[in-house]
């Protein structure tokens, strides 16, 4: 029997690179194609396991190994429960594609004659691959521009006030539009846990959103620095009634703040 190496390379790499596209739309997390390429390079790597003398544990624990290599690789970890995340989507549609390519090739593969199935030799993992991948790709695509567009939004802040200065990376939201009805100043909205304000000592505002309104407590800012220029116009600095953790930022830029960006 003729095992053709390079042709099992190419269709095990295609389909590590198709697994961790997968697995990235799937957590929703980004990586660079140059990243994915090189963790399906290496995953590929494990085919040649299957030609050493290797039992069935060993060949486990190496699969193992390079699966969280190819994690490790192909994304950027910021967290335990990150890592947890991918490797458990890395393995269950791992399960599931196995799945399906093992049934369609045994739906397909097979002749029949009489009560005997014969193996043909024919494969269905090439033509698997050109369904899947312009699919796949597409899916990658978008959540790739939609990244790419989110991270757009993200700017370096720096606020000082009367409180002390906060650091931070923060997101233009286009849907904050909340201004302070006394001067009409746009409000920068930071999380709880960056700025504590009491309200003897608070700007008042009120506001209103589809899910609740209230008084935001808010205090002047004295200067703002947006990826390190100088903001001239004055806002105010209000404290998020709610939790803010957006792609790492933790404060919401107003609307009207990037005519001056």
């Amino acid at each position: 029997m003729k095992v053709y190496l390079d042709l099992i390379f190419f269709i095990n790499f295609m389909f590590d690179l198709l697994l961790l596209m997968t697995v990235s739309i799937e957590c929703k997390v980004f990586s660079k194609r140059r990243k994915l390429l090189i963790s399906s390079f290496l995953g590929s790597l494990s085919t040649f396991l299957l030609f050493l003398p290797l039992n069935n544990f060993s060949l486990f624990l190496f699969k193992v190994v390079i699966s969280i290599i190819m994690i490790l690789v192909g994304f950027k970890i910021t967290s335990k429960e990150l890592f947890f995340t991918l490797i458990k989507s890395l393995y269950g549609n791992s399960i599931i594609l196995g799945g399906l390519i093992y049934f369609l090739n045994n739906q397909f593969s097979y002749k029949q004659k009489g009560f005997i199935f014969i193996h043909d030799g024919t494969s269905l993992n090439l033509i698997i691959i050109l369904v899947f991948s312009p699919i796949i790709f597409y899916l990658y695509h978008k959540m790739m521009v939609r990244e790419k567009k989110k991270k757009e939004l993200l700017h370096k802040v720096s606020i000082k006030c009367k409180k002390g200065s906060i650091n931070t990376l923060g997101f233009l939201d286009t849907g904050n539009n909340i201004k302070d009805p006394y001067k009409k100043r746009g409000i920068i909205l930071v999380d709880p846990s960056e700025l504590n304000l009491n309200l003897e000592e608070a700007i008042l505002v009120p506001f209103k959103t589809v899910e609740s309104n209230g008084l935001l407590r808010c205090t002047e800012i004295e200067e703002l620095r947006i990826d390190d220029n100088l903001i001239t116009n004055k806002y105010l600095l209000g404290v998020s009634p709610k939790n803010i953790d957006i792609k790492g930022a933790t404060c919401l830029l107003p609307n009207i703040i990037e005519e001056e960006l």
